[in-house]
């Protein structure tokens, strides 16, 4: 039997896309409609042009809307960029009577204390992951029916710049549509390419994205989370200014011919493109691939930098998965395992139910944020919500839609 549908936005520099989804009774992800709209609005991850952005949020949820046969009213929103941060918490509590086992009450009270450390009033909690429990100073997977006289725990925070929480409810607002909670993407993405098998052995989720990409540590449960600056508008600003030629031909160059080391065989193909000043001249994909690979190398060596300076960085044995536009070119996870010195693999959507287009790289992100906005993590209060606290989670849902 399905759940209740969840509608999710995810709002990029390029794109904003606008799903509906509801999780089937063997765990599969059906995705009941689609919104997709072209977005012009952002650099990197700031909002430069919110009338652009409200528009696009809109066009988006109207073909959603079409398409799933709704009325959406409200969604979860992903956020990423620059202004997430990671913030680590312990706490302690005294366990009465050791003849007793510890119960879940003693958790709440290690868990409720551990959240007594607030971030300032510039930032918002989205969500927060236990990175670990001890009894009397031993490490424990499980606290619970155990005995001792002291519960340690430690939890990280994932925090979002107020400042980008009230902008993208104004967006949201302005299309008439609420928002019902907050999601980390890069969180979200893990949740459909990454398997517990990896997370546990340790996994990177690279999500390479138009205006920056987004990368998250698993050893067991979240670790670390980070900004790139960089993203797939830079190698097509690149082209653009090379070659001279348009940011639209300069982009269309990239998808039909973008590769990073271009194999032997195909490296004097000839790769033909038309300036601003109307002349046709003509490069070979080896010459093109150059262009690219020196800015995806930059790219690369700037993530290997952030793996280097946390400690998990280099715990990684199930390596990196490439996922989102980026992770499209030619030949980049083979760049990456060279430059990264572990292994690589392109993540796309896993064990869903939705159209072709919707099996790709590019939807990663909104297909997580269905997956995790309907896992059991949201019932236990990960979602970082706008309404009251004693609001169920099926409240906020019956409030996502209704039937046209």
């Amino acid at each position: 039997m399905a759940g209740s549908p969840v509608v999710v936005l995810d709002i990029g520099a390029s794109k904003v896309l606008c799903l509906v989804g509801e999780m089937q009774a063997e765990g599969r992800l059906k995705v009941l409609g689609i919104g997709n709209s072209p977005c012009a609005g952002l650099r990197r991850s700031a909002v430069i042009d919110m009338p652009k952005v409200v528009d696009s949020i809109r066009s988006a949820v109207g073909k959603a809307e079409r398409s799933a046969g709704l009325k959406i009213t409200g969604a979860f929103v992903g956020i990423a960029g620059e202004d997430v941060s990671t913030r680590t918490s312990r706490s302690a509590v005294a366990i009465s009577g050791t003849s007793n086992p510890i119960d879940e009450d003693d958790v709440q009270r290690a868990l409720t204390a551990a959240e007594q450390s607030a971030p300032s009033g510039a930032q918002t909690v989205l969500h927060r992951f236990v990175q670990s429990y001890a009894i009397d100073g031993e490490l424990v997977q499980n606290p619970l029916w155990l005995h001792g006289n002291k519960l340690e725990i430690e939890t990280l925070s994932i925090t979002a710049s107020s400042q980008v929480r009230t902008t993208l409810l104004r967006a949201t607002e302005e299309a008439g549509v609420e928002i019902a909670g907050f999601i980390l993407e890069t969180v979200a993405s893990a949740s459909t390419i990454a398997t517990l098998d990896e997370r546990e052995m340790g996994v990177g989720i690279l999500d390479i994205g138009a205006g920056t990409s987004d990368l998250a540590i698993f050893c067991g449960p979240l670790r670390h989370a980070a900004e790139i600056p960089f993203g797939g508008d830079d190698i097509t600003k690149d082209l653009s200014v090379v070659l001279n030629i348009s940011p639209r031909e300069a982009e269309q160059l990239k998808r039909d011919y973008g590769c990073v080391r271009c194999e032997p065989e195909r490296s004097e193909e000839a790769v033909s493109f038309r300036t601003t000043a109307g002349r046709v001249y003509t490069l070979t994909r080896q010459q093109l691939s150059e262009i690219i690979e020196a800015r995806q190398q930059e790219t690369l060596e700037f993530v290997r930098g952030e793996l280097e300076q946390n400690r998990y960085g280099q715990m990684l044995a199930a390596g990196i998965i490439l996922t989102g536009g980026g992770a499209l070119l030619g030949n980049i996870a083979q760049l990456g395992e060279e430059i990264l010195g572990m292994p690589v693999r392109i993540g796309a959507p896993q064990n869903i139910i939705a159209s072709n287009s919707a099996h790709n790289p590019r939807f990663t992100t909104a297909i997580g944020l269905l997956r995790f906005a309907l896992d059991e993590h949201a019932q236990e209060g990960h979602i970082q919500s706008l309404v009251p606290e004693n609001e169920s989670l099926g409240k906020r849902i019956a409030k996502l839609f209704s039937f046209m």
